[in-house]
C-alpha cells in the first residue's frame, strides 16, 4: 500500500493506493464515493497516469499514533475509540459494504478532537480480516495505556482478551463496551469507605459508653433537652420612617377622599382631594429619596475613608527601619598599630587611592548577563510584544489554538486547534504541520504533509498569520 500527503490552499488529504487495480464501476468503490458514512473518511478518486489513487480529506485531523505517541490511553480515549467502531460497523452493515477494506492501523485512524470524533479509512482493494486487525489495534493499545486509570486498564484488557476468543463477534464488543460504563456509572462502595463506616460507627459506641460511664450528666443533658427545646426568637418587624411616611400619607388621602365623598366636606371635590393626595405622596417620595441619597453618600464618605486609613497604616508598617547609632568598642593596641600602617601607605600613594564620590554606597558595577546559561529553543515573535514567545522544553511540543490539547497554545483564529509539532532528538529541531487549514511555512516554503523539517537557527517560521522567528 503507498501512502503519500498533498495540500491544496486550505485542504490536507491522505493519498493511499492499494495493491490491486481499482474498478470503479465496483459495488464498493460506488458506495464509498457516492455517500457520505459518518465514522468514515470522506473521499475521492483521482486517475494520474492510469492509475487510480484514494484521496481522503484530514483537514484539522490527526493520526491516533501521533495523538498518543507521547500520551497515554484513557479511559475516555478508548471508550471514544471503540464506540465509534461500533457505529462505523453497523453503518458497513447498513451501506452492505465489506468491513475487510477497513485499514485499522493506528496511523491510518484519525480523531477530530474538538467534536470528539474518530475517523477510520475504508480502501477498495485493501482485504485483510477485521477480527484480526482489531486484534492488533488493542495490541498496539496495551503498552500505552495509562495505568493509574483503573477504568481504562480494566477496559483495555477486557476488550483485549474478548479479541482472543473464537468466532468474535460486534455484539459481544458492544456487550465489553457498554457493561464497563455501566459499571463506572453505578456508584460503589470502596474498601475505604466502608472502613471509615465501620471508624464511625466505633465512634458512635464510644460516645454511648461514655454516656453510660457518667449516668448523672446524660440523665441531666436529657432532661435538659427536654425540658428547655430550643426556639428560635422571632424578630418584631419595625417600619422604618420612609415606609411609616408612606403608610400615613396613604391613610390620610384615603381619609379626605371618604370624607368629600360621603359629603362630610361638601366645599371640597373629590377630584381636589385626590390630586392634593397625589401631591403629597409625591413630594413625601421626593423628600425620603433626596435623604437617602445623603446617607448613602455619607456611607460611601465613610467607607472610603476606613480604606484610605487602612493604606497609610500599611504604609506605616512597611516603613524603613531607623538605623540605631551603636557605641564602638575601644581599639586595642595592635589594631591601632594596624590602622596607622593603613593610613601612612594610602597617603604616600597620594590622591590614587582616594575613593570616588558614590563609590561606598554602591560598589563596583556588575555585568548583568555575567554567569547566565543559555535557555532552551525557541520561537519568538517577529512583531515584538504581539505573541508570546514559545520555549521548546519538551522532546516533543505540539503547537495549536486549542489549550487542552497543544503544548503551546497561538491565539490566532487563522492557526488550527492542532497546527504543528516540534520534535526535538540529537540536539536538533524538526518541524512538522499536523493538517493544518492554513498550513505552515518555513522561509516562504509551505510545509508539506507528512515532512519534517529541520530548523535552523533564525530560520522564519510562520502558522498561518502567527510570524515568529526560531532562535536555537
Amino acid at each position: 500500500m503507498r501512502t503519500e500527503f498533498r495540500r491544496d490552499v486550505s485542504h490536507n488529504y491522505l493519498i493511499l493506493q492499494g495493491e490491486e487495480k481499482v474498478d470503479t464501476s465496483a459495488y464498493q468503490v460506488r458506495m464509498l464515493l457516492g455517500n457520505l458514512i459518518p465514522s468514515v473518511l470522506k473521499c475521492h478518486l483521482e486517475s494520474l497516469d492510469g492509475q487510480e489513487y484514494f484521496c481522503y480529506d484530514i483537514t484539522s485531523r490527526q493520526s491516533v499514533s501521533m495523538l498518543f505517541e507521547e500520551k497515554k490511553f484513557q479511559a475516555e480515549d478508548l471508550r471514544r475509540i471503540f464506540e465509534s467502531f461500533i457505529h462505523m460497523m453497523e453503518d458497513l452493515t447498513e451501506f452492505l459494504m465489506n468491513p475487510d477494506q477497513l485499514v485499522l492501523q493506528p496511523e491510518y485512524i484519525y480523531m477530530d478532537i474538538s467534536a470528539g470524533k474518530v475517523y477510520f479509512c475504508c480502501l477498495p482493494g485493501f482485504h485483510r480480516e477485521i477480527q484480526e486487525q482489531f486484534r492488533e489495534l488493542t495490541e498496539y493499545i496495551l503498552p500505552k495505556l495509562d495505568h493509574q486509570d483503573h477504568q481504562a486498564v480494566a477496559l483495555g484488557y477486557g476488550i483485549y482478551r474478548k479479541t482472543l476468543e473464537p468466532g468474535f463477534q460486534l455484539e459481544i464488543l458492544k456487550e465489553a463496551v457498554y457493561h464497563n460504563e455501566q459499571n463506572k456509572a453505578e456508584p460503589l462502595t470502596s474498601d475505604k469507605e466502608e472502613m471509615d463506616i465501620r471508624s464511625f460507627k466505633d465512634k458512635q459506641d464510644e460516645i454511648v459508653d461514655l454516656d453510660s460511664l457518667n449516668p448523672q450528666d446524660s440523665r441531666r443533658n436529657q432532661k435538659e433537652e427536654t425540658e428547655t427545646p430550643y426556639q428560635p426568637k422571632k424578630k418584631r418587624k419595625v417600619l422604618t420612617g420612609r415606609q411609616l411616611f408612606y403608610v400615613l400619607g396613604v391613610m390620610a388621602v384615603l381619609g379626605i377622599m371618604a370624607a368629600s365623598f360621603l359629603g362630610f366636606i361638601p366645599w371640597i371635590p373629590v377630584e381636589a382631594a385626590l390630586a392634593a393626595g397625589i401631591g403629597i405622596l409625591a413630594g413625601g417620595a421626593f423628600i425620603s429619596w433626596i435623604i437617602e441619597r445623603a446617607k448613602r453618600k455619607k456611607e460611601e464618605t465613610a467607607s472610603w475613608r476606613t480604606v484610605i486609613k487602612k493604606k497609610q497604616d500599611r504604609k506605616e508598617e512597611y516603613q524603613e527601619p531607623i538605623e540605631m547609632e551603636w557605641e564602638e568598642e575601644p581599639e586595642t593596641e595592635e589594631e591601632e598599630q594596624k590602622k596607622e600602617k593603613q593610613n601612612e601607605t594610602t597617603g604616600s600613594q597620594g590622591t590614587a587611592l582616594e575613593k570616588e564620590p558614590g563609590e561606598e554606597l554602591y560598589g563596583e558595577t556588575v555585568l548583568l548577563f555575567e554567569g547566565r546559561k543559555s535557555g532552551p529553543s525557541a520561537f519568538v515573535s517577529r512583531e515584538p510584544g504581539e505573541l508570546a514567545t514559545i520555549f521548546l522544553e519538551k522532546d516533543l511540543t505540539v503547537i495549536g489554538k486549542l489549550a487542552n490539547a497543544s503544548d503551546a497554545v497561538i491565539p490566532v483564529p487563522t492557526v488550527s486547534r492542532i497546527h504543528a509539532r516540534v520534535r526535538q532528538r540529537d540536539g536538533e529541531y524538526y518541524l512538522a504541520d499536523l493538517n493544518s487549514r492554513n498550513g505552515t511555512a518555513v522561509n516562504g516554503t509551505m510545509l508539506k504533509g507528512g515532512e519534517e523539517y529541520l530548523l535552523q537557527d533564525e530560520d522564519q517560521v510562520d502558522f498561518a498569520q502567527a510570524r515568529y522567528v526560531f532562535v536555537k
